[in-house]
């Protein structure tokens, strides 16, 4: 009986220490989720700008796009 008791207590010693371990990753996987989120909004925020820098670009180049298309209709 004392050595199951032992053999008892020595298992819920390892699961503590394994929950313990399990919320110590839990931890880090949550810092780690914040980390990927604000990197996430840094891209979302560089494609914005790139955006707003290259619009007026394409609509130029549609623009001319749209005229030499006229154009070869025309002819």
């Amino acid at each position: 009986m004392k050595e199951f008791i032992h053999d008892i207590s020595e298992i819920f010693s390892r699961l503590g220490k394994e929950i313990d371990d399990v919320k110590a990753n839990l931890e880090k996987v949550k810092l780690e989720a914040k980390k990927a989120d604000l990197t996430g909004q840094e891209i979302q925020r560089k494609i914005n700008e790139f955006q707003a820098v290259a619009q007026p670009k394409v609509d130029k180049i549609n623009e001319i796009l749209e005229k030499l298309a006229e154009e070869n209709n025309g002819k």
